[in-house]
């Protein structure tokens, strides 16, 4: 089973997803043996970099 990273200062956030959206984060934490909030974590860093990706070309 996959070791979970201790966070250095967390946050509480809730978010209401879709039913479906749920389903598949269900299936995918049970299937990777890794928690649904440990997904979420690195869904929002992937986006947050590639979002910071965009707006260093948009300002080039």
């Amino acid at each position: 089973m996959a070791a979970e990273k201790k966070l250095e200062s967390p946050v509480t956030l809730f978010a209401a997803v879709e039913a479906k959206q749920h389903e598949v984060l269900r299936e995918l934490a049970f299937r990777e043996k890794r928690s649904l909030a440990d997904l979420v974590r690195e869904a929002l860093s992937e986006y947050i970099k590639a979002r910071s990706k965009k707006r260093r070309v948009a300002r080039a």
